[in-house]
């Protein structure tokens, strides 16, 4: 059935914007200032803040857990939170591992009520142009690579890895095991000077994801985004005084979580005000084809 949301106050980021959002089945077929001439049913959404679902990123899924406990973790960090996606990282401690690391966590995943991105974490030492090409094939769309000292990095062929990573160009990550700050500085001018596919620092666990990574990843335009011809993922935010001055979705994500009323997983109501459905199985598995298509390598 096709429908109307009408003075939908949508946020992304730190913008705002008062739109109408055509809807048919679980796809978002057109957003215009208003429908005036259109007879479908009419959803008010006067009275909401809504935004796109978040992307959350996570080491640590409880994948090895009981149903039980891996209901509570998903509830609790996810879908009462507003978030459908979760990004996290399948461990590799060697090349031949790879495909054996990535099918372990595929099965595991195959219960996950949230959708679900797959990088893969490696120990600085792996970033081989041959290693880089067979997840290229793959098509991880993310490395997070353990990085604990400057000789982890320095000594690297970053020319052959720039050349091994084109075209699919999945971004490098850092994970730090230390806060060194000279060390932190001397990934990003690396990252700089030899113009690879990268973020210059670290992301932060269980908040959502920055706009950078999503597009670095791949993960946005096609979640954590309401566009024509869009799936139907969403949230809505109670409008009041608190949620209005929130600067940005972010915010609203870490200060405002009572106020969430509504989030919608691909055109799936799973939170209604108190009430909260729980779909294992629900997630898919989410491939990513071109990472880094909307950004500048670094």
């Amino acid at each position: 059935m096709a429908y109307i949301m009408e003075n939908a106050r949508v946020q992304k980021g730190n913008l705002k914007k008062n739109v109408c959002l055509l809807v048919e089945g679980s796809k978002i077929t057109a957003i215009r200032e208003a429908f005036p001439s259109y007879t479908h049913c009419r959803m008010e959404l006067d009275s909401y803040i809504m935004t796109p679902t978040f992307a959350v990123f996570d080491m640590g899924l409880p994948l090895g857990q009981t149903f039980g406990d891996k209901k509570s973790y998903y509830l609790k960090n996810f879908i009462k939170r507003g978030c459908t996606t979760v990004l996290t990282c399948v461990p590799i401690t060697s090349a031949a591992t790879l495909e054996a690391g990535f099918r372990k966590a595929t099965a595991q995943l195959t219960d996950c009520p949230v959708d679900y991105v797959l990088g893969a974490r490696i120990p600085a030492s792996l970033l081989t142009p041959s290693f880089i090409r067979k997840c290229k094939h793959a098509k991880i769309p993310a490395l997070f690579v353990d990085v604990g000292s400057q000789k982890d990095i320095v000594s690297l062929p970053w020319g052959w890895i720039r050349e091994a990573m084109f075209p699919y160009n999945s971004p490098l990550i850092p994970v730090f095991k230390s806060g060194d700050p000279t060390l932190k500085a001397l990934w990003a001018r690396i990252m700089k000077k030899e113009k690879i596919p990268s973020m210059l620092h670290e992301l932060e666990e269980h908040l959502p994801a920055e706009m950078e990574a999503l597009q670095k990843i791949g993960i946005y335009p096609g979640k954590c985004n309401l566009q024509h011809g869009g799936e139907v993922s969403y949230n809505l935010y109670l409008r009041n005084g608190e949620t209005e001055e929130a600067k940005d979705t972010g915010e609203l994500f870490m200060k405002h979580e009572d106020k969430l009323s509504v989030s919608v997983h691909k055109g799936v109501v799973i939170r209604a005000g108190s009430q909260v459905h729980y779909r294992p199985g629900y997630g898919e598995y989410i491939v990513i084809t071109t990472p880094a298509f909307h950004t500048a390598p670094v």
